[in-house]
């Protein structure tokens, strides 16, 4: 049976210990509804089937499911229960399941979640946060063309995001552009910077959030130099297959990660964008650079 999550449940949060032991589906996961505030630390979720709410999917067991209910405050056929149990399609990147879901059937409280997604706004209520660079952003170039190159001054240095895979899912007309997408056993390296508010003004602009482009996610980063960081970064919302980058885009990425990224991922992008996605006149610019 599987379960979906969408505040204190979810991974490094408060009450995650009650999913100790569960299997982790998808960390990215979303299901209809619209996420409220509440009046405690806790979000709610309510039913609303034009809205979607982002969280997590686990493989749970009996004995975890009762454990939610108490946590929930759930009690069958209790019309007082504190949240409602349904079972709801909940959908992944790879594939939609049959899973329960903790409604809250009394009217709302407080306000919609910024980005119907709990872990970015608790996040964003920080003053300062860690910002993981995956794509383009990893280049400062436009961050001086666009006069912000003082807000990214603080690099904390290269990281890598396990269990995503680095596509190319959103498509422009000149080609594709860089996305993190699940996938168990693969991994992304970037670079992470440490920014303030000023600077996710620029990057909510240059992702395209408000036009629904890219969504900021939540994930969980390895610094090059030991620490284990949680980060803001950017999703594709609507994902394609992946299609090749043009070359100005590319030569961001590889510009930007030379510095900071292993060798070997280095030399496994360059295969990526030389053979498998393959960049035109992308070797004449690595010839370039040797």
């Amino acid at each position: 049976m599987y379960a979906f999550v969408y505040g204190s449940l979810r991974k490094n949060e408060q009450n995650h210990h009650f999913l100790e032991g569960a299997s982790l589906i998808s960390e990215q996961a979303w299901t209809s509804g619209e996420l409220y505030s509440g009046s405690s630390y806790y979000p709610l979720l309510i039913k609303n089937e034009a809205s979607l709410a982002y969280g997590e999917l686990y493989e749970i067991n009996e004995e975890m499911l009762q454990q939610l209910d108490r946590l929930e405050g759930y009690r069958e056929k209790d019309p007082d229960s504190l949240f409602k149990r349904e079972m709801s399609d909940v959908h992944t990147q790879q594939k939609s399941y049959s899973a329960y879901v903790y409604y809250y059937p009394h009217p709302p409280e407080g306000k919609p979640v910024l980005h119907q997604d709990w872990k970015v706004e608790q996040l964003l209520k920080k003053e300062s946060y860690y910002y993981f660079a995956f794509g383009s952003c990893m280049d400062h170039e436009r961050f001086y063309k666009s006069g912000v190159q003082n807000l990214f001054q603080e690099i904390e240095g290269g990281a890598e995001l396990q269990g995503y895979h680095l596509g190319f899912s959103y498509h422009r007309a000149d080609g594709g552009r860089a996305d993190i997408i699940e996938r168990s056993g693969d991994s992304v390296e970037g670079v992470v910077y440490k920014i303030t508010g000023e600077a996710l003004d620029y990057l909510f602009r240059r992702e395209g959030v408000s036009n629904h482009v890219y969504r900021p996610v939540v994930v969980e980063v390895t610094l090059h130099n030991g620490p284990v960081v949680e980060a803001l970064s950017f999703t594709v919302i609507h994902k394609k297959e992946s299609l090749t980058p043009p070359l100005h885009y590319a030569r961001e990425i590889h510009r930007g990660g030379r510095f900071y990224l292993s060798k070997n991922y280095m030399e496994r992008l360059e295969q990526r964008l030389q053979h498998e996605l393959p960049v035109n006149e992308f070797t004449k610019y690595l010839q370039q650079m040797e």
